[in-house]
């Protein structure tokens, strides 16, 4: 018995052993043998601690741990998302969201967000940094503490977290935020116990949530919001600097938290944009781990994602070990049809499923894709690799490409196909990383075919690239006389050729024609080849007697050897009358042209596309003859076949609509002329790309029907767009890019522009002296055009002494 305050007397009672009851104690309790006893005096009133349901809270509560970031971008959507999933009046249950996302995505930051600018919304705000169960546990117990001090002297953390438990489940109007949760089961007792409230969950975990969950991705920024952070954070915002920053965004893959990073360095380092991006390519890993000054060095690029590795590490070493292969190739679109090579399927299945779990990869029905910030962090673990003894994941993702390519269907070798089109792009970047790669079987090969396959696609100055490489590869491991070696060498001339390095291209093919003779033989189908090769690169220098005698001598001995049927021997006809067309002589092109076609269509048959492209070629000749119109019904009858037998979409069908559409304009039918190329131009731009030089040379003839029909402002734009891409893929000096300028030449001139005229006829006009030489025929046309110019211009005689 004890005495009550009110005077009264009242029962207590104690149940447990040793346990102590009293309605009122003043002073210090111990019981046990061993009982701690301290200074303390602890007052404990009857009654107390208070039941959960009976604490009120006396003001609005919060105990948001940073405020909210003063530059907050780009994310207006996904914060008015937010508030729309959090606004359900579902009586007697919790509302759940998740944030998921890549790590430095923006995750924790759009939770503060929300809960700073919902203050007024809740009574109470309760924030736990959630990682460990061991956390989550230790944040209701700090909760139970502030809604009620006195459990923090009577009971344990885990008591006290029950507690607070107890609290949410008999309040409403509270938000609870656990921020960068690791793992579903964590929460899942909590998600069930918790009713008349919301709960805010970020996590990099991509995965199913138990109860009433709905999931928010959160995706980088768009170009456009990632300047803006990088300014607001760099305070500082000059037009000038711009592009730079667009660069700088554009490196670090809009990652907010990388954005943020690069900000404070330009802020506290006083350099500027350019001289940032310079770092950044030079020395990443330093970059990626500089910390603000004053701000948490924990939380950088660095650091997060080898805190990210490490937890997949724990999961799953296989999936690390794919996580390494997969950063060896190009970021975007990795088939994953090449990743289970050597593999069990299913393991490789599930370590796919755990890295898309954390948000390291995009997985796709199809196709992995990885974030370039997450692929420089897991390469710094392999930088200064140069052997597989020293780290087996470039030779394992090198072995699973080649074997990848050398797999694929016989005649897909040399087309152009999506997965080829694929292929090359990691190719690239493996051999960009890891270049001395020459152990592995079939490397030489791969790449020289995807160097081919680059130039197929136009991308010339990466074809270059990749054909160079095969050239060190072979010498290295054949020699530099061995055939496969002089073969790729001979496809870097036919390349240098397409980048409009003719002279270089030349000078190539002379030195393996030597070496092929002297090894081979004057009359071995490889030196024939070279030899062939090396007259299409004469007839691109403008020296078109040399290039005649090379293939008539081709020809003669293709026909004694082969046979006057044989492809090889038709395909040097074919190519001895383009050079006999571009020598002013259609009647004699004509002639060989016919020879071919008769033999084509007898041995290969009438659609056969060798058939098909012969028969495009001699439409041409008969324009160049006078003969418009039976040039247009050839064309008509090759696209008809081509249509049916390649179909509507198929390069050379879309050439060949390109071909008629010129042979329009010559008819004196712009307006269908213009129909025709825009029509081809926008197909080209969808199947092979608005830089493939088929869509260039289509919109360039655009602009010369839209000049036909008077419309020089039109073509003027068509044709800058053009030079533009020109400039910047081909060079200034490549003959396309020549042509387009002399063209555009020419439209200024009709617009009655001639100083522009002059100066741009006189670029053009050194630009042939240097790269095709005074007599070619293209820097004839051109002195011819900047002499008409001169005369406009009232100074005939300049024009003279040209």
């Amino acid at each position: 018995m004890a005495d009550d305050p009110s005077g009264d007397r009242a029962e207590v009672h104690a149940s447990a052993e040793r346990a102590v009851a009293a309605a009122r104690i003043s002073g210090v309790v111990t019981t046990g043998d061993h009982s701690p006893v301290d200074n303390r005096t602890v007052s404990v009133a009857a009654g107390t601690p208070r039941a959960p349901g009976e604490v009120e809270l006396p003001a609005a509560l919060n105990n948001l741990p940073d405020a909210p970031g003063a530059v907050f971008v780009g994310r207006a959507p996904a914060l008015a998302q937010l508030g729309a999933e959090l606004s359900g009046d579902e009586a007697r249950v919790v509302i759940s969201q998740v944030i998921h996302g890549l790590g430095g995505v923006g995750k924790t930051e759009l939770a503060r967000q929300y809960a700073t600018r919902n203050r007024g919304r809740y009574r109470l705000i309760w924030w736990i940094t959630a990682e460990t169960p061991e956390q989550i546990q230790a944040g209701l117990a700090k909760l139970a503490e502030r809604l009620h001090p006195p459990v923090r002297l009577v009971l344990t953390a885990e008591q006290s977290a029950d507690w607070a438990r107890a609290w949410l489940q008999a309040h409403d109007d509270w938000l609870l935020v656990l921020d960068n949760v690791e793992q579903p089961a964590h929460v899942r007792s909590l998600l069930g116990q918790l009713y008349d409230g919301h709960i805010l969950i970020t996590t990099r975990r991509r995965v199913s949530w138990p109860g009433r969950v709905r999931p928010i991705g959160l995706d980088v920024l768009d170009p456009d919001a990632a300047v803006a952070l990088i300014t607001a954070a760099g305070d500082r915002d000059r037009q000038d600097e711009r592009s730079d920053v667009a660069s700088i965004a554009e490196e670090l893959g809009y990652l907010p938290l990388a954005l943020e990073q690069a900000g404070a360095y330009l802020r506290e380092s006083k350099i500027s944009p350019s001289e940032y991006l310079g770092l950044l390519r030079r020395h990443p890993a330093h970059m990626y781990d500089a910390s603000a000054e004053g701000g948490d060095a924990e939380r950088t690029i660095a650091r997060l994602w080898r805190a990210h590795i490490g937890a997949v590490l724990l999961g799953s070493t296989q999936a690390v070990s794919l996580l390494w292969v997969l950063s060896c190739y190009d970021p975007d679109d990795i088939p994953r049809s090449i990743l289970s090579v050597g593999t069990d399927d299913v393991n490789t299945v599930d370590a796919l499923r755990l890295l898309s779990s954390y948000s390291m990869i995009t997985l796709g029905e199809e196709t992995v894709s990885m974030h370039r910030l997450v692929q420089a962090a897991v390469r710094e673990h392999m930088s200064g690799v140069t052997s597989p003894e020293e780290h087996p994941a470039p030779a394992a993702a090198l072995a699973a490409l080649i074997s990848a390519w050398l797999t694929a269907p016989l005649d897909a070798l040399h087309e152009t196909t999506p997965i080829r089109r694929t292929l090359a792009a990691h190719l690239d970047a493996l051999i960009s990383r890891w270049p001395n790669r020459n152990e592995c079987p079939g490397y030489d090969l791969v790449v020289h075919y995807a160097a081919r396959h680059e130039s197929d696609q136009g991308n010339y100055h990466r074809a270059h690239r990749l054909i160079t490489h095969a050239v060190s590869i072979r010498t290295a491991t054949l020699g530099a006389e061995d055939v496969h070696t002089l073969g790729s060498r001979c496809e870097r001339a036919k390349i240098a050729q397409n980048l409009g390095l003719a002279r270089e291209a030349e000078a190539e093919q002379r030195e393996v024609l030597h070496a092929c003779r002297r090894l081979l033989g004057e009359e071995h189908p490889d030196t024939l080849i070279v030899r062939g090769s090396l007259a299409l690169v004469l007839r691109d220098l403008g020296r078109l007697e040399e290039s005649e005698a090379e293939h008539r001598a081709v020809l003669r001995v293709r026909h004694r050897l082969l046979g006057e049927e044989h492809p090889a021997t038709l395909i040097s006809r074919n190519n001895l009358a383009l050079v006999l067309q571009d020598l002013g002589r259609p009647s004699e092109a004509e002639r060989e042209l016919g020879v071919v076609l008769a033999a084509q269509r007898r041995v290969l048959g009438e659609e056969h596309r060798d058939t098909l492209t012969s028969r495009g070629a001699l439409a041409l000749v008969f324009r160049d003859l006078g003969r418009p119109a039976e040039a247009e019904a050839e064309l008509r009858a090759v696209l008809e076949a081509q249509c049916r037998t390649l179909g509507e979409e198929h390069p050379s069908t879309l050439i060949s609509r390109g071909n008629l559409a010129s042979v329009l304009g010559s008819l004196g039918r712009p307006a269908e002329a213009e129909a025709g190329h825009r029509a081809v131009s926008g197909v080209l731009r969808r199947v092979l790309g608005a830089e493939h030089p088929h869509t260039l040379t289509c919109r360039a003839n655009l602009a010369n029907a839209l000049r036909a029909l008077g419309r020089p402002v039109e073509a003027e734009a068509e044709l800058r767009a053009v030079l533009e891409v020109e400039l910047r893929t081909l060079g200034e000096e490549h003959r396309s890019t020549l042509i387009c300028r002399g063209n555009l030449a020419s439209v200024l001139e009709d617009q009655g522009r001639l100083a522009e005229a002059e100066a741009e006829n006189r670029a053009v006009l050194e630009g042939f002296r240097r790269t095709l030489g005074e007599e070619h025929p293209h820097t004839l046309t051109c002195r011819n055009n900047l002499a008409g110019v001169l005369r406009a211009l009232g100074r005939a005689e300049e024009g003279e002494e040209l």
